[in-house]
């Protein structure tokens, strides 16, 4: 059975999971969900779910989006930081990327940010660039989105699996949904396939930016979809 893994945007159990990855043993894959899919269940995105009903809700609001876990492993802020002082990984950089980033990795964007530059052929991530790597959502001077992220991610993630993470203490304070939560996790490796969610849209509900999950082919389709987001009072983009 799969498994879905969350990494806490913040300290504490009513943060935002930031990233949520579910671990694909059958088909050896990881897929990656975004972060703002919206939650019809909830009336909000899907990395509010932990916060408001904890592994429940999370991997309830996965099933209807058509992905069915069995498990939930959740990262705490805390030990995402353990784990990411712990690595340093070389990744390839195909043009001049260029990103607004908060001062510090914890702090907001909104209050204060910093010009953040990735630049070709490779860099070497570790410490605080890792983090900005990983997290950085707003690119500078053009748009961008959570995918754009998720891409660099799953290139962070492949060498990090080529060079192995070697399990340490911070594994005791994972938050999980049952004791065998971590078993299947143990398989993952370097030859998975790295994937992430298809088959939504963007919508825009309540004045906010969200993706709606497909579930409907052709013009009908496209119509349920509006109707839909009408109905939450949004449009659809």
């Amino acid at each position: 059975m799969s498994t879905a893994v969350a990494v806490m945007d913040r300290s504490g159990r009513q943060a935002n999971t930031d990233v949520i990855v579910v671990a694909r043993p059958r088909r050896r894959e990881l897929l990656w969900v975004p972060r703002d899919l919206w939650s019809e269940r909830l009336g909000r995105r899907i990395n509010e779910a932990f916060a408001v009903g904890g592994h429940e809700a999370l991997l309830r609001t996965l099933r209807d989006a058509g992905i069915r876990a069995a498990h939930s492993v959740c990262v705490p802020r805390e030990v995402c930081e353990e784990i990411v002082d712990a690595i340093e990984v070389v990744v390839p950089v195909d043009e001049p990327l260029r990103y607004w980033y908060p001062l510090t990795p914890t702090s907001r964007l909104e209050d204060a940010r910093k010009l953040v530059r990735f630049d070709p052929p490779s860099e070497r991530l570790a410490g605080e660039r890792l983090h900005q790597w990983l997290g950085a959502r707003f690119a500078a001077g053009r748009p961008s989105s959570d995918l754009e992220r998720i891409g660099r991610q799953q290139l962070a993630l492949r060498e990090v699996l080529r060079q192995g993470l070697a399990r340490g203490s911070w594994t005791q304070r994972l938050w999980l949904s049952d004791p065998g939560a971590l078993e299947e996790l143990s398989g993952v490796g370097p030859d998975w396939r790295l994937s992430r969610l298809t088959g939504f849209a963007p919508v825009t509900v309540d004045g906010d930016k969200v993706v709606f999950r497909r579930r409907f082919r052709g013009p009908l389709g496209r119509l349920e979809l509006r109707r839909r987001v009408s109905a939450s009072g949004g449009s659809l983009d």
